[in-house]
């Protein structure tokens, strides 16, 4: 018997999935980010050898041969970047005296193989950073967005997480009226006040998917009523909205495709992909909006077997 490996390389986490020849599932175990600008390059692949070395001690795949592992990595796009992560995994296998081919494919396809059980449509990606990605149906390719927290990620859990710090700073100063986000904030991470944020915030060490976990504190308060908080998530889903919107304009055949929302902000603020999906049908009516059903290394996994049976 063989079996596949789907991993899907976020910013916070990296997930694998098992797939065998007959569609036995295994696996879903998760590691820190393999995104190099998330983590350093040398981190990355460390997180990433740690993921395998786990894979590869599971009981189930003892005495059968892993035929393939397709990445989806997020952060991972230019020909350089691709290139150094081609060459750990090569470098990986001949340590290890493995045989598996390597497949690398970006998050965003992925996330579409999951859903869709094809990798063509629309893809709006919400979670520690945002993308939208398109693939029509003669497989071109297009994006928007997703470079990065200093020059996008609108409609993320970092763009809400920094929405929320400065709300909740502006409710201090009197600029904006009071919000259960201050109270939330100060609860969570044990400050004696809202003002002993900027000390907090300030850290040198504090990564991007830091910030973005703010956005867990604006969903909550958005769920207990807080009008601050629902403004902050309507207006990122709004952002997200036209983002996916100016990636529709790019071809007509998005007009009327499959588009799939997926991450975390997606799945856990109703509000925010309600937001979005109206936001998005009144500029195209047409576009068929489908929640993610499985994890995109699912949808990895799904794609290692395809591109085996097209590379034989």
């Amino acid at each position: 018997m063989r079996y596949v490996i789907g991993i899907d390389g976020g910013g916070t986490k990296t997930e694998a999935v098992v797939l065998t020849e007959q569609g036995q599932e295994w696996g879903n175990l998760t590691v820190e980010s393999t995104n190099p600008h998330a983590v350093s390059f040398e981190q990355a692949t460390r997180n990433m050898g740690l993921l395998l070395d786990r894979v590869f001690s599971l009981r189930e795949t003892k005495g059968m041969e892993c035929a393939a592992v397709c990445l989806g990595l997020a952060g991972v796009d230019t020909e350089e970047e691709r290139r150094r992560f081609l060459s750990f995994m090569e470098s990986y296998r001949n340590e290890n005296q493995l045989p598996f081919r390597t497949f690398m494919n970006n998050d965003a396809q992925i996330a579409l193989m999951a859903t869709l059980q094809y990798d063509r449509g629309i893809i709006v990606i919400s979670g520690t950073g945002s993308i939208v990605f398109g693939l029509t149906g003669d497989r071109r390719k297009f994006r928007v967005g997703g470079w990065g927290h200093l020059l996008g990620d609108e409609g993320s859990g970092y763009d809400i997480g920094i929405r929320t710090l400065r709300a909740a700073m502006r409710s201090h100063d009197g600029i904006e009226p009071p919000t259960l986000l201050t109270e939330s904030i100060v609860q969570a991470y044990g400050l004696s006040a809202i003002t002993d944020l900027r000390t907090y915030i300030y850290q040198p060490h504090l990564k991007k998917h830091d910030i973005a976990k703010f956005a867990e504190l604006c969903i909550r308060a958005d769920e207990a009523g807080d009008v601050t908080a629902g403004s902050i998530l309507d207006a990122a889903a709004m952002d997200l909205s036209v983002s996916a919107a100016a990636l529709v304009r790019k071809d007509p055949w998005f007009e009327r495709c499959d588009l799939v929302t997926t991450g975390s902000i997606f799945t856990y603020s109703k509000r925010f992909a309600g937001t979005f999906r109206d936001g998005l049908g009144r500029f195209y009516p047409h576009v068929s909006l489908h929640p993610s059903a499985r994890k995109p290394a699912y949808g990895a996994a799904l794609l290692a077997w395809q591109q085996l049976r097209q590379n034989q």
